[in-house]
Order: structure tokens, then sequence, then C-alpha cells
């Protein structure tokens, strides 16, 4: 599982790395890794 960490202390999982880039791209920014499985959320300026 692929976890994406948001700014507000949300956590949303994601079965492949491609779900979690495409959510992420959906709600407005990117995702960057962490490390390992774990993405933080960045919001586009």
């Amino acid at each position: 599982m692929y976890q994406l960490n948001f700014p507000n202390g949300n956590v949303q999982t994601y079965n492949s790395s491609s779900e979690l880039q495409n959510a992420a791209r959906l709600l407005g920014g990117e995702a960057r890794i962490i490390s390992g499985k774990v993405y933080a959320f960045v919001p586009k300026k």
C-alpha cells in the first residue's frame, strides 16, 4: 500500500503509485516521495 500524507494531517492509502499520483493531480497538487511508499501531498500554487 502507498500512503499519501496531507498537510492537514489526513492520510489516504492507495494500491499503486500510479493511483496515488493520479489522485494527487485530481486534488490540484502533486505527490512527493518521503521514503519508501510514503508520499507527501504538495498543493500547486
